[in-house]
C-alpha cells in the first residue's frame, strides 16, 4: 500500500509522523530519544522501508550533513537541542495521514526500532558513516542530498545479509 498525500510525486509519510512514533515506542520503555538518535534511526527505517517494501517512508529530503544523515525538516523541529531529550510529540500538519493504516510500515519501524533503538546517538552516527554507507557515498560531494536510489540499494544489501 503506498499513501499519496495531495502531490501525485510525494508518496511517503511526514517525516514528523515517523519521528512521533520512534518517540511513542522510546516512552512505552520509559527511555527518550535525542534529536541525533531520531535522526538515524528515521533514516535507518527509511532505508529498511525503500529496501523491504519497496517504497518511501517518508517523502522528506535525507542530507549528508557532517554528524550523518539528518533530516532538514526535523532539524527545523530541534535545531541546536543538542542532547537533550525530545520530550514531546511534534506537531503534524493537518490532512497527513497517520501509520495507523499501514501495518507492514508499522512492522519495519518496530523491527528498527529493535534491533538500533538501544543505540546512544553517537553509535548511530558512527554506523551511518561506515564505508559504502548512503551518507558515505554522498558526503562532501556537490550538493549533500541523499537519493533514495542510494539508500535502497544499501539497505537491500543488508537485509540480504542478515
Amino acid at each position: 500500500m503506498t499513501i499519496t498525500i495531495d502531490d501525485p510525486h510525494r508518496t511517503g509519510y511526514a517525516a514528523e509522523v515517523v519521528a512521533n512514533t520512534l518517540l511513542a515506542l522510546a516512552r512505552a520503555e520509559g527511555r527518550a530519544l535525542t534529536q541525533m538518535q531520531m535522526h538515524k534511526l528515521v533514516f535507518i527505517a527509511h532505508g529498511f522501508t525503500l529496501a523491504l517494501l519497496g517504497r518511501p517512508l517518508m517523502y522528506n529530503t535525507v542530507h549528508a550533513w557532517k554528524n550523518g544523515p539528518v533530516v532538514r525538516k526535523l532539524w527545523q523541529h530541534w535545531g541546536e537541542r543538542g542532547t537533550k531529550p525530545i520530550d514531546t510529540n511534534l506537531p503534524v500538519a493537518a490532512g497527513e495521514p497517520d501509520l495507523d493504516a499501514d501495518p507492514e510500515v508499522l512492522e519495519v519501524i518496530r523491527s528498527v526500532w529493535n534491533a538500533y533503538g538501544s543505540m546512544d546517538g553517537v553509535e548511530l552516527s558512527r554506523l551511518s558513516h561506515t564505508r559504502g554507507s548512503p551518507w558515505a557515498q554522498v558526503y562532501g560531494q556537490p550538493g549533500d542530498l541523499i537519493p533514495n536510489e542510494i539508500t535502497r540499494e544499501y539497505y537491500t544489501g543488508l537485509a540480504r545479509s542478515a
